[in-house]
């Protein structure tokens, strides 16, 4: 059946396209055939009737991807005076769609369910035209409409690239854009990942959400990406950086685990937490004797397994266990040392002791009687009913150590020092998941050491030609508080200041000539700035600070991260301040209930943290 117009309104003045004739329109309601100048609008059009041709593939499932644009419709129709369907009439008089393909399958769906009377209104061009004509003619105008986001923008590149036009430098041409604007729209809009931040975040420009698009096949690296963007742009370029050096790391690991796959070897995805009843090769032998496995004596043994780690200098590291190892005959050293020790205790009459028995107390906690001013050595206590001892082993090495105690002191007349009675002990337990917790962040720590020395190349690169505007906010009261602070660290620097050369690229210090010093030198010309003594001031502090984490203790646990000085807290609140953003495991210098969440055996008692153990907030002895 073929009807004609119900309604038609005359296009805006001056439309290219313009020409007059006689149509007859299929899905309209009316009966009278009249001429028309297009384009024109049509109304009354039964959505179903409209033809989307190849891009219904490009809109997909629309309840899906569009549920906003679905509810608006149900509610309100598709508005001709806001956003209007443009189609183009076949000979037959149906309307093929040139533009709106969205708004189209949002009317069809709700057709369908919530308004089976819904019509929509066209905008119908001359035949002929085509989808590229009207996207072109649509983007010159709006391009320039205030309010165009960054999203549209994109889109607009990628509708003209599936109508046809698929050179960028033509798109680029047709709309009087920047050609490399163009390329990374339509990259933009090709990608889920930034096609979304461009809807989320409209502010964002579209040169710099293309800044993500090296990333967008990384859910992780994205958003971390994205992030930065958004709060933190200065920072971005450093950051992006970082997380390049994390993807190489990752190929990397990948390549290198899958040729030992190859060779046999199963793969531990986690260093810190192997399946149970793993362990380390340097932490097995053979029978009684404590010398760790070697790599050639493992090498037939079924239970053959690797680590594989890359490190931020992009070294590989590979560490060998044995999965299941009792069953493949070996044995942990600590065991085996263990039971030694605790023989040879028996050979000397020496009974073993329950080191969690209410009564057990280590001899050099007690006091023989009243009088005694020292406490007792384990000869002085050899002689003593009470007399026993247990072994125990340090959780971060292989070494085990004897204690002595007393099974009864109060018994025995001994008195025990009342400064430790509440001393609280930590469960084996608690001490195993310190372990792994001190095994992982002190690789976080290396990893964030040398990244955070990357950003301070950054930080003083140009320092010389820096102005007072370019100083960080407040920063000469961090630098009045560094000598009270960080007054340990700047004397260690002293008097040679080496990494605050190396951050300012002076000369290295030679001798111990104080006036020879580079930065007396640079200090000491008339054309040095106020604001360059400032940098120069800034890079001594900074400089010492990071020249005590050149000393190879500064690695492990205590010496860092886990039990912070007055000094190291200064440090990190300064680079803060900054404007550096400090990693997890920096954060935890100044915050250390952040790792809580990751490890809950460090939950205060009372709170749930699962079935370990939790008797203290930090382990006593020394790092991993």
């Amino acid at each position: 059946m073929t009807t004609t117009l119900a309604e038609r309104d005359t296009a805006v003045d001056g439309a290219t396209d313009a020409t007059t004739t006689t149509v007859d329109v299929a899905g309209t309601t009316g009966d009278v055939a009249e001429q028309v100048t297009y384009p024109y609008v049509l109304h009354g059009v039964d959505p179903r009737r409209l033809r989307t041709g190849g891009n219904s593939r490009v809109v997909g499932n629309i309840r899906e991807r569009r549920p906003d644009l679905v509810a608006s419709i149900a509610e309100h129709g598709v508005d001709p005076k806001v956003s209007i369907i443009n189609v183009v009439l076949d000979p037959d008089g149906e309307p093929d769609v040139l533009v709106g393909f969205h708004r189209s399958a949002a009317a069809v769906a709700v057709k369908e369910v919530e308004n089976p009377d819904l019509t929509v209104s066209l905008l119908v061009h001359a035949p002929g035209t085509s989808r590229k004509d009207v996207l072109v003619a649509q983007g010159i105008e709006n391009i320039h409409r205030e309010g165009y986001t960054q999203a549209e923008e994109a889109g607009l590149y990628e509708q003209l690239a599936l109508a046809g036009m698929d050179d960028d430098e033509k798109i680029a041409q047709a709309l009087a854009r920047p050609v490399e604007r163009v390329r990374v729209g339509r990259a933009v809009a090709a990608q889920p990942r930034i096609r979304a931040a461009s809807e989320a975040l409209p502010d964002l420009d579209l040169l710099e959400l293309g800044q993500l698009i090296e990333f967008a096949d990384n859910e992780h690296d994205h958003q971390v990406l994205l992030d930065f963007l958004t709060n933190n742009p200065r920072n971005f370029e450093w950051k992006a950086e970082q997380v390049r050096k994390d993807r190489r790391r990752r190929a990397m690991r990948a390549e290198q685990a899958q040729q030992l796959a190859e060779q046999g070897y199963a793969l531990i995805d986690d260093e810190q937490n192997p399946p149970e009843g793993s362990l380390r090769l340097d932490e097995l032998c053979i029978g009684d004797d404590p010398t760790p496995l070697e790599t050639a004596a493992h090498a037939d043994c079924p239970g053959r397994a690797v680590a594989v780690d890359v490190d931020h200098w992009m070294e590989v590291e590979v560490t060998e266990f044995c999965l299941d190892y009792a069953a493949h005959g070996h044995h942990a050293i600590v065991a085996v040392k263990t039971a030694a020790a605790q023989e040879q205790l028996r050979a000397r009459g020496i009974p073993l002791a329950d080191p969690d028995a209410d009564d057990v107390v280590a001899v050099d906690d007690l006091f023989a009687d009243e009088q005694a001013e020292q406490t007792m050595t384990a000869e002085e206590h050899a002689g003593c009913p009470g007399h026993a001892a247990y072994v125990e082993n340090d959780p971060y090495d292989l070494s085990v150590d004897v204690v002595y105690v007393c099974t009864d002191p109060a018994g025995h007349g001994h008195v025990q020092r009342a400064a430790l009675v509440a001393r609280p002990e930590q469960s084996a337990a608690f001490k195993a998941a310190e372990v792994k917790r001190a095994g992982e962040n002190n690789k976080l720590w290396r990893d964030a050491k040398a990244g955070r020395r990357e950003w301070l190349v950054k930080f003083f690169t140009g320092w010389r030609k820096k102005k007072p505007a370019d100083l960080p906010a407040r920063v000469h009261h961090w630098l009045a508080l560094a000598p009270v602070l960080a007054s340990d660290f700047l004397e260690e620097a002293a008097p040679a200041h080496r990494y605050a050369c190396t951050l300012l690229k002076l000369a290295e210090p030679q001798g111990n000539k104080r006036e020879a010093n580079p930065l007396v030198a640079q200090l000491r010309k008339k054309t040095t700035s106020e604001a360059q003594a400032v940098f120069i001031r800034l890079a001594q502090v900074i400089g010492a600070c990071e020249e005590h984490w050149n000393r190879s203790y500064t690695d492990n646990a205590d010496a860092s991260w886990r039990r912070p000085s007055d000094d190291t807290r200064f440090y990190f609140e300064l680079l803060e301040a900054l404007g550096y953003p400090l990693s997890h495991i920096e954060q935890l210098i100044n915050n250390p209930e952040l790792d809580h969440e990751r490890w809950p055996h460090l939950a205060p008692a009372g709170a749930d943290s699962g079935d370990v153990d939790q008797d203290a907030p930090e382990v006593d002895s020394g790092a991993a």
